[in-house]
C-alpha cells in the first residue's frame, strides 16, 4: 500500500506534471498578455445568453452522440442502455476537465468495469478503437477541407494530404493482412520501429494504440453506423463552433469555421492542465486575430468558446461522478496500473 501511494505522488507531482502546467501558463501568458480589460468585459457584457445556452445543450446532446456510438463499440461485451453509456462518458469529460493527466479516459473505463462488472482490459480497448475513429474521421474532415478550399493556408493543406496518405497507407496494410502474418509484424518492429525502447515509450505506446484500434475496426460489428455516428459527431461540433461564436455576433463563413475547428481541435492534443486551459485559449485567440478579429473581442470569444463545454460537461459530469460514488484515488491508482 505504501508503495502503491508513493507511486500515485510521484505521478501527481511529476516533471510531466509540472510541464503541463508551465505549458498553461505560457499559453495564457500569450493568449492575455496584452490585455484591455475594459474592452474584454464590453465584449463580454455583448454575449447572447439565450445562444450561449444553446450551445451548451448542443454540447451536451454531442456527448450523447459519442455515448450513442461508444453503446455500439462496447456491443460484443455487453448491450447497455446509451443512457448509461453516455453518463460514462460525462464521467470521462469530468476527469478531462477537472483532474491532471487527461484523466478522463481512465476514469470513464474505470466507472464502467465498475459499475457493471466489465474487465477494465476490455472497457478500454473499447476507448482505444473510439480514439482512432475520432483521429481518422477528423483528419478525412482535414483533408477535405484542404481538397475542396483552395484558399485552406498551406500548412493546413499540406498537413492534410500528408496525413491522407498515410491513413491511406495503413488502411491497405490492414486491410490485406490479419495482422496474424508475421512478415508485416517484423516489418513494423524492425524498419520503422527502430528506435531503442520505443515500444515501452510514449510515442510507442500511442502507435500500438492507433494500430491496434485500425486492425480492430475491421472487425467491429455495426461498422456502417458507427462510421455514420463518427462523421455525424464531427459535424455537430463543427456547427456548435459556429453557434459559440454567434453568441458574440461573430459569424463564421465556412472557411474560418473549418480552421477555427482545425487549430482548437488539434491543440487540445497539446500536454496542458486540467480543461485545457491555456492551450485552448492561446490557439483560439491566435486563430481568430489571424482571421482579422480585434484582440479583445477574440480574447472574449475565446473564454466564451472554453465556457461553453467547461461549465456544461464539467458540471454534468461531477453530478455523475458524485452519483456513481467514485473517487480520485481510485482513479489514479487505476492510471498508476494501466501505466499511462
Amino acid at each position: 500500500m505504501k508503495n502503491n501511494s508513493s507511486n500515485i505522488w510521484k505521478k501527481l507531482i511529476s516533471p510531466k506534471t509540472l510541464f503541463a502546467f508551465a505549458i498553461s501558463i505560457l499559453g495564457l501568458y500569450l493568449g492575455f498578455r496584452k490585455f484591455d480589460s475594459s474592452e474584454f468585459l464590453s465584449y463580454l457584457r455583448q454575449t447572447n445568453l439565450w445562444i450561449f445556452i444553446l450551445s451548451m445543450v448542443v454540447m451536451v446532446f454531442l456527448i450523447g452522440l459519442r455515448g450513442w456510438r461508444w453503446k455500439y463499440l462496447i456491443l460484443p461485451i455487453n448491450d447497455l442502455p446509451v443512457k448509461q453509456v453516455f453518463e460514462m462518458e460525462m464521467i470521462g469529460y469530468f476527469g478531462n476537465h477537472v483532474f491532471p493527466f487527461r484523466m478522463g479516459e481512465i476514469l470513464r473505463g474505470y466507472a464502467l468495469s465498475k459499475t457493471q462488472n466489465i474487465p477494465v482490459s476490455a472497457v478500454f480497448g473499447t476507448i482505444v478503437l473510439e480514439r482512432t475513429l475520432d483521429v481518422l474521421t477528423f483528419i478525412i474532415v482535414l483533408i477535405s477541407g484542404a481538397i475542396f478550399f483552395p484558399g485552406m493556408p498551406k500548412w493546413v493543406r499540406t498537413s492534410g494530404l500528408i496525413s491522407g496518405i498515410v491513413i491511406l497507407i495503413l488502411f491497405i496494410l490492414v486491410y490485406i493482412s490479419n495482422l496474424k502474418k508475421v512478415a508485416l509484424k517484423r516489418f513494423f518492429k524492425q524498419k520503422m520501429l527502430k528506435i531503442k525502447n520505443l515500444d515501452d515509450s510514449k510515442i510507442g505506446k500511442t502507435v500500438k494504440n492507433f494500430w491496434q484500434g485500425l486492425t480492430t475496426l475491421r472487425e467491429t460489428p455495426h461498422l456502417g453506423l458507427i462510421i455514420f455516428q463518427s462523421f455525424l459527431i464531427w459535424a455537430v461540433n463543427i456547427g456548435n463552433f459556429w453557434l459559440m461564436g454567434a453568441s458574440l455576433q461573430v459569424y463564421f463563413d465556412l472557411f474560418d469555421l473549418l480552421l477555427v475547428f482545425f487549430v482548437t481541435s488539434a491543440i487540445i492534443s497539446v500536454p496542458s492542465a486540467p480543461g485545457y486551459v491555456g492551450t485552448y485559449h492561446a490557439a483560439t485567440i491566435g486563430i481568430l486575430v489571424f482571421l482579422g478579429l480585434e484582440l479583445s473581442k477574440a480574447q472574449a470569444v475565446a473564454v466564451i468558446m472554453h465556457a461553453v463545454g467547461f461549465i456544461s460537461l464539467t458540471t454534468l459530469g461531477l453530478f455523475y461522478f458524485l452519483k456513481y460514488q467514485l473517487n480520485f484515488k481510485s482513479t489514479v491508482e487505476v492510471y498508476v496500473e494501466k501505466g499511462a
